[in-house]
C-alpha cells in the first residue's frame, strides 16, 4: 500500500459505538459515578446536542493507548532516521553541513 493511501486511510477511520456508549452530557453530571463505572469497562461517549463531544474512559486503557502511541512514534522516527541514512549512503553528496541547515528559511 502506497504511503499517501495508508495516510488517507488512517484520517478516514473514525470510532464507532454502539447506542448504549452514548449519553447527553445533562445524564452524564447527574449519573457520573455510574458513568465513570462503565468507563473502565467501555468507552462512554457524551454528546452536546446530539454530536459527541467528550469521551471517557477509563485510565487503564488510556495508559494503553498512550504507550502505543509512544511506541508508534518511536517506530515511525526510526523509520524516517533510516531512510535519510539510506539516502546519504547512496548519495553522499547529497549532505547538508549544520551550518547550511541553520540559514535555511524554516516554514
Amino acid at each position: 500500500m502506497m504511503m499517501k493511501e495508508r495516510e488517507r486511510m488512517s484520517t478516514d477511520m473514525k470510532p464507532t459505538f454502539t447506542v448504549d456508549q452514548l449519553v447527553s452530557s445533562s445524564v452524564a453530571s447527574k449519573k457520573f459515578g455510574e458513568l465513570r463505572k462503565k468507563a473502565k469497562q467501555i468507552p462512554q461517549f457524551i454528546t452536546e446536542n446530539g454530536a459527541v463531544d467528550t469521551v471517557l474512559i477509563g485510565y487503564e486503557h488510556y495508559e494503553g493507548m498512550f504507550e502505543r502511541l509512544a511506541r508508534l512514534e518511536e517506530q515511525e522516527e526510526i523509520r524516517i532516521l533510516s531512510e535519510r541514512i539510506d539516502r546519504l549512503d547512496r548519495d553522499p553528496s547529497s549532505a547538508k553541513s549544520w551550518n547550511e541547515i541553520r540559514r535555511e528559511p524554516h516554514e
